[in-house]
């Protein structure tokens, strides 16, 4: 079975059972990284012993403050930032990557947590009530809903917040928002060939819909 067959079956499952670093690990094999399952799922294994904290807090905090993970705000769009393997061997990446490593280490340790994907940027928040946000992207403190609101303002410049910008999103978005910023670096750069891995990948999702499938048809019919 291809690459590509395996993240189709694998984003076709329920939500809940999509495993989200074999996911990312298949679009680091997809972009010609082979063995990226195996070496992201020792990468993981060995961060589990380095991290300290029983919280999304302090588990952000440990990773920023012990390990030195932080945004890449200076090659933001570097492809390497939305490769998981590389972002851990780099400790430096985009806030979707950043929240998928926190993602794992909280799973590992049985700790609540959530990926809240607001427009354009990408928190991550444990289950109380009310909740508590962090940005690994950009720092190790705590913030409240208001908080959150104000980081998106600032961000955007933008007085348009809505609740729903913090409502948590499931693996399967997860995967998709980290293939959109792939394709929107490819397309910008004109690297046909690298759009086209990215595109046969987003033609997998159930969902996907109809201008994805043409838009992976006329990027391989370039090839003809």
């Amino acid at each position: 079975m291809s690459v590509f067959d395996e993240f189709r079956s694998l984003v076709a499952r329920v939500d809940a059972d999509i495993d989200l670093a074999e996911g990312c690990a298949l679009i680091c094999e997809a972009a010609g990284h082979d063995g990226a399952r195996t070496v992201v799922a020792d990468q993981l294994q060995a961060l589990d012993t380095m991290v300290s904290g029983s919280s999304v807090v302090e588990i952000v905090r440990s990773l920023r403050d012990d390990l030195g993970f932080s945004g890449d705000s200076h090659s933001y769009d570097d492809p390497q930032n939305s490769l998981l393997h590389l972002v851990i061997e780099r400790r430096k990446g985009l806030p979707i990557l950043l929240a998928v490593v926190v993602h794992e280490l909280c799973r590992r340790r049985g700790v609540p947590m959530r990926v809240i994907g607001m427009p354009g940027h990408v928190l991550v928040s444990d289950a109380g009530s009310p909740a508590t946000y962090v940005d690994p992207f950009h720092s190790s403190v705590p913030m409240t809903a208001s908080g959150a609101q104000g980081l998106y303002e600032t961000m955007t410049g933008l007085s348009n917040f809505a609740p729903s910008h913090l409502e948590p999103i499931g693996s399967r978005a997860v995967l998709w928002r980290i293939l959109n910023n792939l394709a929107s670096r490819y397309r910008r750069s004109g690297e046909v060939s690298n759009l086209r891995w990215v595109m046969k990948l987003r033609t997998s999702f159930p969902d996907a819909g109809p201008e994805i499938e043409r838009e992976f048809a006329r990027l391989m019919g370039s090839t003809n």
